[in-house]
C-alpha cells in the first residue's frame, strides 16, 4: 500500500515518518504493564489525543474489527497501523517490535522459574501473586460478559455452555462452534454460503495432516499454539482453555498450577498478556518451544489484520458474520469461567489467598483500579511477604 495515500487519505490524521511509528511500538513492547484495556488506553491517547495519527472514527472501527478476531486487540491495533504506514511488511514490523521485548523477557523469567522456582522466597511470592491473578481473571469474565451479553438469548446461550462443559463434558471448541451457530440461526436464519465446501476442505485437510503428524512434539506444539491463537475469542483469558485442556490435560507438559504461574508473569511483564504461551512452551520445550509457541499462537492476528485490512468496513457490516461472532464471545464467557474454576485450586489454598483474590477483583471491578497497578502492588507485596518470611525462618 503506497504511503503517502494511507498516509493522508483523512486531512484529520498525521501519520508521523515511519521511524517514529515503528519506534514508538518498541517502546511500548517494554512498557505496556497491565493487559489488553491498558495497552489500548495508551495507544489511544498516542495515536488519537495527542498525535492525531489516526482519526477517533478509524480508531473505534479498527478496534470492532479486532473484537471481532481471535487474539490480543492491542496486537491487531498495532499492526493495523504498521500495515497503513508501509503496507504488509510495515503491519509485520509494528507486530514484532510490540511482541518481541515482552517475549524476550517472557523467556528469561520462564529460564529463571524453571531454574530457581523451588526456591521458597519465589514460591512466597507466587503465594501472594497467583490469588490476586485469579482476581483479575474474574474481574475479566465481568468485563467479557457485559460487553458479550447484549440480550437475553445471549445469556441463555452463556448459560447453555456453562452447563455442557461443566456437566455434559461436552468438548469446548464444539462448544463455541454450536453457539456461533445456534445464535446465527435465531438471529438472521440461515445464510447462504459461498465457497464454504471449499475452504470446509481446506480445514479438513489440514486437521487430517496434523493428527496425522500428531506424534512430534514440536508438531503437536505447533498445532496447539496455532490452533490456539485461531480461537481464542476474548483474548488472552479464552486461551487459557486451549492450554488448559491440551498442555495441561492432554499432554501434560505442565500442570495447572505452573499455568497460572505463567499467567502471573504474563500480568507482570510487559507484552500482550497472551505471552504466557510463550512460558507454556518453554517448559514444553525450552528456548525452541518457547519461540514455537510465540510464532504460532500469534501467527493468526497477522494474517488476519493484514489480510482483511481493506475489508474492515465488509467485515463490521456483514450481519451473519456478526451473529455468528456474538454467539461465540457469548460461549467464550462460558469457557473461561469454566477454566477459572479448575485453576482455582492451586492458587486458593487458604483464606488469606481467597481474601487476595477478592481484593484484587473488588479494587479492578467496583473500585476501577488500573490492571497493571494492582498487578504491580501485588508483585511488591509478593516482594515485600517472601523478605518477610526470609528473615523469620
Amino acid at each position: 500500500m503506497n504511503e503517502e495515500k494511507t498516509s493522508h487519505a483523512n486531512p484529520d490524521e498525521r501519520m508521523p515518518p515511519a521511524r517514529e511509528v515503528f519506534l514508538y511500538f518498541l517502546l511500548l513492547g517494554f512498557i505496556n504493564v497491565g493487559g489488553p484495556v491498558a495497552q489500548i488506553t495508551m495507544m489511544y491517547n498516542k495515536m488519537v489525543e495527542r498525535g492525531h495519527w489516526l482519526s477517533n472514527d478509524r480508531f473505534v472501527r479498527i478496534m470492532g474489527f479486532s473484537h471481532m478476531l481471535p487474539g490480543p486487540e492491542a496486537l491487531q491495533l498495532a499492526i493495523y497501523v504498521g500495515y497503513l504506514k508501509k503496507g504488509i511488511l510495515g503491519g509485520i514490523l509494528a507486530g514484532l517490535t510490540f511482541i518481541i521485548p515482552g517475549a524476550f523477557i517472557m523467556i528469561a523469567l520462564s529460564y529463571l522459574y524453571v531454574t530457581y522456582g523451588n526456591l521458597p522466597a519465589v514460591n512466597d511470592v507466587l503465594f501472594i501473586l497467583k490469588p490476586a491473578v485469579l482476581g483479575i481473571i474474574a474481574a475479566g469474565i465481568i468485563k467479557l460478559g457485559r460487553a458479550a451479553i447484549t440480550n437475553t438469548r445471549l445469556a441463555v446461550i452463556l448459560i447453555a455452555s456453562i452447563f455442557a462443559m461443566l456437566f455434559l463434558k461436552v468438548d469446548f471448541l464444539l462448544v463455541l462452534l454450536l453457539a456461533g451457530i445456534v445464535n446465527l440461526l435465531m438471529a438472521e436464519g440461515l445464510p447462504r454460503w459461498r465457497g464454504s465446501r471449499g475452504m470446509t476442505s481446506v480445514w479438513i485437510g489440514s486437521l487430517s495432516g496434523s493428527l496425522a503428524l500428531a506424534d512430534e512434539r514440536w508438531l503437536q506444539m505447533a498445532w496447539l499454539f496455532l490452533k490456539t491463537g485461531l480461537f481464542s475469542f476474548g483474548g488472552a483469558y479464552a486461551s487459557l482453555a486451549f492450554l488448559q485442556r491440551g498442555a495441561v490435560d492432554q499432554y501434560h507438559w505442565l500442570t495447572a498450577s505452573q499455568l497460572l504461574d505463567g499467567v502471573a508473569l504474563s500480568v507482570a511483564t510487559p507484552g500482550p498478556f497472551m505471552l504466557f504461551t510463550t512460558f507454556v512452551g518453554y517448559l514444553a520445550g525450552g528456548i525452541p518451544g518457547a519461540l514455537i509457541a510465540t510464532f504460532f499462537v500469534f501467527l493468526p492476528s497477522f494474517v488476519f489484520v493484514i489480510g482483511g485490512a481493506r475489508y474492515i468496513d465488509q467485515a463490521l457490516n456483514n450481519r451473519f458474520l456478526k451473529a455468528f461472532l456474538y454467539g461465540v464471545s457469548a460461549a467464550v464467557v462460558g469457557v473461561i469461567f469454566v477454566v477459572s474454576l479448575e485453576l482455582a485450586p492451586s492458587a486458593l489454598i487458604g483464606l488469606p489467598s481467597v481474601l487476595i483474590a477478592l481484593l484484587a477483583f473488588v479494587l479492578i471491578t467496583f473500585l476501577k483500579a488500573d490492571v497493571a497497578r494492582v498487578a504491580i502492588g501485588t508483585i511488591i507485596a509478593g516482594i515485600g511477604y517472601a523478605a518477610l518470611r526470609s528473615l523469620y525462618q
